[in-house]
């Protein structure tokens, strides 16, 4: 194993705009370039981008530009990052793909190496994992969880931005071989745009933050109001503070209170943790989102709909699941035809979607075959494959009796 603090590539720190854009034209010019950013999730109430590493090769040497982004604008990067090439190369995409948008830089033509490490059946995907082994290097990651705004940067921080993207392009190389070896590129490419668009794409859980907090169900009506009114008031205190919400009190504690509803600090003291550290800062505006919602009694009429459960269709439910287990049989017995990860033949999201299409559908219907091919993910090369022999999945599945496949691993899908 090789330690990757020994093995630092030529870097550059880019601290305005002149360097950013000599940076820009050179890397402009390269096949791929790689590309990872941080962030100070864990610190503020609003993460902010505070760097992004290049990683590009120039006259059989991998340079690499370390942007700090508290100095430049990274919307100058939007250009760069845009074009058809150079090709993009990550690892696992999707914060970096939200950040760098919000900061008015989108990425488009990306190769994902996690991706492609699922794909090849890999276990354990992450970064350092890969690395060690796939190039038998072994990356420092004691800053994972760094504070990337605070400045200056030191050497060895300086050091970890460069190792965690100056590997990226071989690692590129490692993976893509393989990929190519089992005839799996198309299905990498469908995966890593399908994975780049749900990154940019609006947040599916449109619902209240406090309605998200694991528990919420079990309340009763002033129960839920209280932490209804108990969660705003975090929120407040959060981007005051700016400070992640969580750091000001958990979820546990707040649905602690929205059941006991203290009415008085001693009681609020009754409740582990409530008056504890930064919580117990703010007693006084727990008590009074307590009493909030005890006065309004239960969550405004808009927000009840997400408590009441979705009309259910039982024979809908049976035909969509049992199309399910038919799809996950099928992909199971196609991967080891083919010698692939399952994930190959179909990802889990096109199970999914393709289960919603084929159980509101007939088999005789002249567009299935049309939306198949339009399913998110499911790519150019699964569709011309697989499209006819989906359609012919469903032939057995308008009996009266829903068919499930007698799997073990399918038993929770039952009714």
């Amino acid at each position: 194993m090789t330690n990757a603090v020994d093995a630092l590539h030529d870097w550059t720190l880019v601290e305005d705009a002149e360097t950013l854009s000599a940076v820009i034209e050179h890397a402009r010019l390269a096949p791929r370039i790689g590309v990872d950013v941080e962030a100070n999730g864990l610190f503020v109430y609003r993460p902010r981008l505070c760097t992004v590493q290049l990683a590009w090769e120039e006259q059989e040497r991998t340079k690499i530009a370390i942007i700090d982004t508290l100095c430049v604008n990274v919307a100058a990067l939007a250009p760069l990052f845009s074009a058809p090439s150079p090709l993009k190369i990550l690892h696992d995409l999707t914060f970096d793909a939200r950040m760098l948008n919000e900061s008015g830089a989108s990425l488009a033509h990306v190769w994902d190496t996690s991706v492609a490490a699922r794909l090849l059946g890999v276990k354990a995907t992450g970064l350092a994992s890969v690395v060690t082994a796939e190039l038998g290097i072994v990356l420092d990651k004691r800053y994972q969880q760094h504070d990337w705004s605070r400045r200056p940067l030191e050497p060895m921080q300086l050091a970890y931005l460069s190792n965690d993207v100056g590997h990226l392009l071989r690692l590129e190389r490692a993976l893509r071989a393989k990929v190519e070896a089992m005839d799996i590129a198309a299905e990498v490419e469908a995966e890593c745009t399908y994975k780049l668009a749900s990154a940019l794409a609006p947040p599916r859980d449109q619902r209240p933050h406090y309605i998200r907090i694991k528990g919420v169900q079990r309340l009763d009506p002033i129960g839920r109001a209280i932490l209804r009114q108990l969660a705003t008031t975090r929120e407040d205190i959060a981007s005051t503070l700016d400070v992640p919400a969580f750091k000001v009190i958990t979820n546990e504690i707040l649905l602690e209170i929205a059941r006991k509803r203290p009415r008085s600090q001693s009681d609020l003291g009754r409740i582990r943790g409530a008056l504890s550290g930064r919580a117990g800062r703010y007693a006084t505006q727990w008590l009074a989102a307590v009493a909030a919602g005890i006065a309004d009694g239960d969550i405004p009429s808009s927000d009840r709909e997400f408590f009441q459960p979705p009309p259910f269709d039982r024979i809908a439910f049976a035909k969509r699941r049992d199309i399910e287990g038919r799809l996950n049989a099928f992909r199971r017995l196609e991967a080891e035809r083919r010698g692939v990860n399952e994930q190959v033949v179909l990802p889990g999201h096109c199970v999914q979607d393709l289960a919603k299409i084929l159980g509101s559908t007939t088999p005789r219907d002249p567009d299935l075959v049309p939306r198949i091919a339009a399913v998110a993910g499911i790519g150019a090369k699964r569709a011309q494959q697989y499209a006819d022999v989906l359609v012919g999945l469903m032939e057995s599945t308008n009996a009266p009796e829903p068919l499930f496949f007698a799997d073990p691993q399918d038993e929770d899908s039952s009714l």
